[in-house]
């Protein structure tokens, strides 16, 4: 009896409690979730490194003292002091630059695949939600409409309208009934858990869903693949070779170098020539020439292949999109055709227990017809709130697909 109560108490809460939206449902989660974040922080660290390119290398200064002093006609060679700046050919640092812009903007795509997926899978499990919850509330309906054909062929058995073995078949199909009413509710409460989990707040969490979703509220797109961010990221990939490939036509020119080294020389105490003790500065260039490697060669073949290679992996990867887009579509129409012929069949069905009922007043209740047809009922109720959930999850994941 306290499993009951607390069945039912759990389902009113969830029925009256329709504070937030399925948006605002999505807004709060991508707030908090902490792979959007990683992502996030992801991107910021290499934007970053934009400053850690494009600068020269460290001067070098080097000290040399002789042990043993070299003579010269002018005197002894004491110390030497010298400093070396290296230099690349010049529009090198803005291209370093631009292959880091790049590559920041290619992993900008992580942070929106990454809210898609969030924004899909939240949908997904709302409607999860909503079907057991609408379950729910068709087993609880219906087993008060079985009470009532319990009561009716009671009361029929005192006046011998009514067989026992009718009244243990009614009562057998209410504790099947209630035995679906706790599984409901356990699959119901699993999804609330994971819907939770989705918005990184507590698992017992109340979750609000409508009490009831249209087909009519779905509107029917003939949208393509278009603007997916996987195939935006690979497209940013393929910019990054591009940037890379510039890149190595300054890398493979010449490296210039500056230099200057400063010698001091003591005086002569023996001989007095012009010049004695004279310190010596000699300023010196240089060039790196890459006469004799093969590095750029083969890492513009590398960059080429990998281009070509990235070409394929988007061709692929469009291709699938637009399959699973084809396949999402033609399950929606499929799910909207169920709902339809299922709203048409319980009503048909209605009517005929209605009809029954009305018949009942001035003769015998066949209730095996009756239960049968309850039963009936049931069973396209069912389909109808199993294909309205379809439908909600199909247009989720046309809008997954299409990059909504």
């Amino acid at each position: 009896m306290k499993i009951k109560l607390l069945i039912i108490l759990f389902v009113f809460t969830i029925e009256i409690s329709f504070g937030q939206s399925l948006d605002e449902y999505i807004q709060m989660a991508e707030k908090s979730n902490p792979e959007i974040e990683y992502y996030e922080l992801n991107y910021n660290i290499l934007k970053e490194k934009v400053d850690e390119v494009g600068n020269l290398d460290n001067t070098k200064f080097s000290l040399g003292y002789f042990i043993f002093p070299p003579e010269t006609r002018l005197g002894a060679q004491r110390l030497k002091l010298g400093a070396q700046q290296s230099f690349p050919w010049p529009g090198t640092f803005e291209a370093q630059k631009n292959v880091i812009k790049y590559k920041a903007n290619q992993v900008s795509y992580d942070t929106d695949i990454s809210k898609i997926s969030l924004r899909y899978n939240i949908k997904a499990t709302y409607y999860e939600i909503y079907k057991n919850l609408a379950i729910l509330n068709v087993y609880k309906e219906n087993k008060e409409v079985l009470d009532i054909y319990e009561n009716m062929a009671l009361g029929a058995l005192e006046n011998n309208r009514a067989k026992m073995s009718d009244v243990l078949k009614i009562q057998t199909k209410k504790n099947e009934l209630h035995s679906k009413i706790f599984s409901a509710f356990n699959e119901m409460n699993a999804y609330s858990r994971q819907f939770n989990r989705l918005l990184d707040r507590n698992d017992e969490s109340v979750v609000n869903v409508p009490d009831s979703l249209s087909i009519l509220d779905i509107l029917m797109s003939n949208d393509s693949l278009i603007s997916h961010p996987v195939l935006q990221k690979i497209d940013a990939k393929i910019l990054v070779f591009d940037k890379e490939k510039e890149l190595l036509k300054y890398e493979e020119k010449p490296k210039f170098t500056a230099a200057i080294d400063y010698i001091s020389v003591s005086k002569r105490d023996d001989l007095s020539p012009e010049g004695n003790g004279r310190d010596i500065l000699m300023p010196m260039v240089g060039v790196s020439v890459p006469l004799f490697t093969k590095q750029y060669d083969a890492k513009r073949r590398r960059l080429d292949l990998s281009m070509r290679q990235t070409e394929i992996e988007r061709y692929n990867k469009e291709k699938a999109f637009k399959t699973q887009l084809d396949i999402a579509k033609a399950k929606l129409k499929n799910a909207i055709l169920q709902v339809v012929a299922a709203e048409k069949n319980k009503d048909a069905i209605q009517r005929a227990i209605d009809s029954d009922l009305k018949a009942y007043e001035t003769g015998k209740l066949d209730y095996d017809n009756i239960l049968r047809m309850q039963l009936q009922k049931i069973k396209y109720q069912l389909l109808e709130i199993q294909g309205t959930k379809d439908a909600y999850v199909q247009k989720a994941k046309i809008e997954y697909l299409t990059g909504k």
